[in-house]
């Protein structure tokens, strides 16, 4: 990097409801796999940092869980994150699904948003799609600052685009950049990311039950890492266990003949050897425990208190 320009960077968090492409968005934009994307709602279950750095300095990304009504104590956990990237951001991309009618949840986005003393990017995703409620997420905000979209001043930007197909993506970066201020950079240039190691092989392994069951019983499952030990220069073990509510998911998970985990397990530790660049004997266990989703110390186990 040239040492005598200056540098800028801060911390853009990227919210929304559930399914407007959050995670897909932090994927395309650092080039690498990060947070886990699927058609279910409610995958991103924790704030998930990328790092972008280049030679216009470093901009720390903040992937947050989807905005729902919680109906129970991880719900609340989830939306407290929210909130927590909300109020420590110096930018807001404010990420909507432009082929999707806007609803409860994001009227209660926008009020969050709109409380909070962060420059804001309201991104139009999906205009691959059919873009047929672009203008029903403008008036909602022209209804929030009671002003025409075009009287709003620069701390409030339009950005039409794509995070999967990659339209208007480098537009975006370059927008955060020219907004945020002149900045040290707060990690390594060679860091992608901090998430912590045990829950990123625990989210590897969730994205491959969700991918498998689908709709079957997503929001009752978790996985957390109980074991990570290497067993010699060249592998090591990990065990995880998979938290269900109630024991007749037991064989929804397993599968007929083991199938099911078997698959979890083949696809889940040729990625997690790709993250540690070793090998890896990976060993899964079901364990079912009634009302995890309440439980304060399961929770603070998962890494959510």
């Amino acid at each position: 990097m040239n040492a005598t320009k200056k540098l800028r960077g801060g911390i853009a968090a990227i919210v929304g409801r559930p399914n407007t492409g959050k995670s897909t968005l932090l994927n395309n934009i650092l080039g690498e796999k990060l947070s886990i994307v699927s058609k279910i709602p409610q995958t991103t279950r924790y704030q998930i940092r990328g790092i972008l750095t280049d030679e216009r300095g470093q901009i720390v990304f903040i992937d947050t869980p989807g905005m729902h009504l919680p109906k129970n104590r991880m719900g609340s956990c989830l939306v407290r994150q929210i909130d927590d990237a909300i109020a420590h951001c110096d930018l807001i991309i404010h990420l909507v699904d432009v082929s999707e009618s806007p609803g409860q949840e994001e009227r209660l986005m926008v009020e969050k948003i709109n409380a909070a003393d962060a420059k804001i990017i309201l991104g139009l995703n999906k205009i691959d799609l059919k873009a047929v409620f672009l203008d029903s997420y403008i008036k909602l905000w022209e209804e929030a600052r009671l002003k025409k979209i075009q009287e709003m001043t620069a701390d409030f930007i339009l950005m039409p685009m794509s995070g999967l197909k990659g339209t208007n993506v480098d537009k975006l970066v370059a927008t955060l950049f020219e907004q945020m201020l002149e900045s040290e950079m707060l990690y390594p240039k060679d860091i992608l990311s901090d998430f912590p190691q045990r829950l990123a092989i625990a989210d590897m392994i969730r994205e491959k039950l969700f991918l498998l069951l689908r709709q079957e019983l997503p929001y009752a499952v978790a996985v957390y890492v109980d074991e990570i030990q290497p067993r010699s220069k060249k592998l090591t073990f990990i065990r995880a266990v998979i938290l269900i509510e109630r024991e007749s998911q037991k064989q929804i998970v397993i599968g007929k003949d083991g199938h099911i985990l078997k698959t979890v397990g083949e696809q889940a530790r040729a990625e997690i050897e790709t993250l540690l660049e070793r090998k890896v004997f990976l060993e899964t266990h079901v364990k079912v425990k009634p009302g995890w989703q309440e439980d304060p110390s399961t929770l603070r186990q998962l890494g959510f208190l």
